[in-house]
Parts: structure tokens; sequence; C-alpha cells
């Protein structure tokens, strides 16, 4: 799953979905830029493979749960 898919499933923030893959708001913004964009960015099969397993938990709970751990 792309990020941008599940950034509007599940109505999120650039911000929260960067919380929630670990990423930068930057990272979120290239890998939703234009293909020929200096500031593209290819997702990374593992970051994929995150969006996915977070939609399939958040499916079950109904809701989108990030936490933050300092």
């Amino acid at each position: 799953m792309h990020p941008s898919e599940l950034q509007v499933k599940w109505r999120l923030t650039n911000s929260q979905l960067a919380a929630a893959l670990g990423k930068s708001e930057e990272t979120i913004k290239a890998y939703k830029a234009d293909k020929k964009a200096r500031s593209y960015r290819n997702v990374p099969e593992s970051v994929r493979i995150l969006c996915k397993l977070l939609d399939s938990n958040w499916q079950q709970n109904g809701k989108a749960e990030i936490y933050l751990c300092a």
C-alpha cells in the first residue's frame, strides 16, 4: 500500500503519517511528489509493507491509533 493511500483512507495529516511511519514530513512529501520533480522519492518496499500492516491493524481496531514514545 502506498503511503498516500493510507493517508487518504484514514484521513491523516502529513505529520501524523510521518509519525506512524517513522519518517520526516519532508520524506512523506517526497513520496507524494510528481515523479518528474527533483524532490520525488521511490517508496521502499519496507514502507509499503508497514502501511499495509498499519491499515490492517487499524481496520481491526476501527480507528487509526498513533502512539508517540519519548
